[in-house]
């Protein structure tokens, strides 16, 4: 008895903190600036190098729903009107690129500048319209009837590979690859990496691999990074949770696992970087990166956590996204309280 109740408070220890005021629903990180969209759908800019807002009005008359950037750094938005704009300094315009119809919960560039919408019913080209849709699902305990839902996370890596990431709490997670430049899906060998476990949380790619990272907070907590080099997947670290050496009175402890949220990766120092509830860690990509001891915590924001998932017994991961500006700085968004800035010293909350 005394071992589960260890258990449940751990599992509650995140949700009795006030929820923050959110600010920002996105970010994304150009050559110039930090762009976050705000809960009202709009854009406000900092310097992405100190963190300060700059004065610069990008107004679009409808709520901006998504943001994202193309190859040449031009701002990409969907707005509450359906449409999908290209954003012009120079003029301080926006220009209409195309329409779109349904729900989407994305959009992505290629190499080339071609835009894809990331929608429940499949992967849509902007330009021709058409729909890519595969309703091959890697984890058997989900059926994907004529749609995929809302994917946790979606990235375009140096191939032009579409990779969608999916989230179901304690069944796991699913992948959905798909090669733009072929127009094809491609079904990644997956071997121990185990998808009716583990709900995916990020992409990111060094110079010769895709990486996602995982973590699950159900009853216990967990966390993985998995390689995939040439579509095969390997594991790169994994935390579990486990009991302490019993206590002269019996009695052990049960030691939490790294509930690892995004992840990415610093070509700058050549280090990958993740998120957990113990904070943001550091890994030389030279050193054994399977063994917590060569993870680096190089920051601990106190940032507040909101109780229930509609699928697991924990709560939901409370950074969403980070980005890295630099050797040392980068930024992230957070679930409840907004945007944060790092300088490699201290951290601030941007507004």
């Amino acid at each position: 008895m005394n071992k589960i109740l260890t258990i449940l408070l751990f599992i509650c220890f995140i949700n009795i903190q006030i929820k923050a005021e959110q600010q920002f629903k996105d970010l994304i990180v150009t050559n110039k600036y930090i762009c976050g969209l705000t809960d009202n759908g709009q854009l406000k800019l900092f310097d992405k190098y100190n963190g300060k807002e700059i004065d610069k009005n990008i107004f679009n008359a409808s709520e901006i729903l998504l943001i994202t950037s193309d190859k040449t750094d031009r701002l990409i938005i969907v707005d509450r009107n359906n449409f999908i704009k290209r954003y012009d300094e120079q003029k301080n315009t926006w220009e209409t690129i195309s329409k779109y119809e349904g729900n989407v919960y994305g959009i992505l560039s290629d190499s080339k500048n071609n835009y894809y919408l990331i929608t429940e019913l499949g992967i849509e080209d902007v330009q021709s319209h058409k729909l890519y849709y595969s309703d091959q699902s890697l984890n058997h305990q989900i059926k994907f009837n004529n749609k995929w839902g809302k994917p946790y996370c979606f990235y375009i890596d140096k191939s032009d590979r579409i990779w969608l990431g999916f989230g179901y709490g304690e069944w796991g997670g699913n992948l959905v690859v798909f090669d733009t430049s072929n127009r094809n899906f491609i079904t990644p060998i997956l071997d121990s990496f185990n998808i009716e476990l583990w709900p995916i949380k990020s992409f990111f790619e060094d110079s010769t691999s895709i990486y996602l990272s995982s973590g699950l907070a159900h009853m216990f907590t967990s966390g993985t990074i998995i390689r995939i080099t040439n579509l095969k997947a390997t594991t790169l670290f994994y935390s579990k949770s486990y009991l302490s050496e019993p206590r002269s009175d019996g009695m052990q402890t049960m030691i939490p696992a790294e509930y690892i949220g995004p992840a990415a990766f610093n070509e700058y120092n050549n280090s990958i970087y993740f998120y957990s509830q113990s904070g943001f860690f550091k890994g030389i990509k030279t050193k054994d990166l399977s063994k917590i001891e060569n993870w680096e915590i190089i920051l601990k924001p106190k940032l507040h956590w909101k109780g229930g998932q509609v699928d697991a017994l924990g709560s939901p991961m409370n950074v969403l996204k980070f980005a890295i500006i630099d050797s040392s700085k980068f930024v992230f968004l957070s679930q409840n309280d907004g945007i944060g800035f790092f300088n490699g010293v201290e951290l601030t909350m941007l507004k």
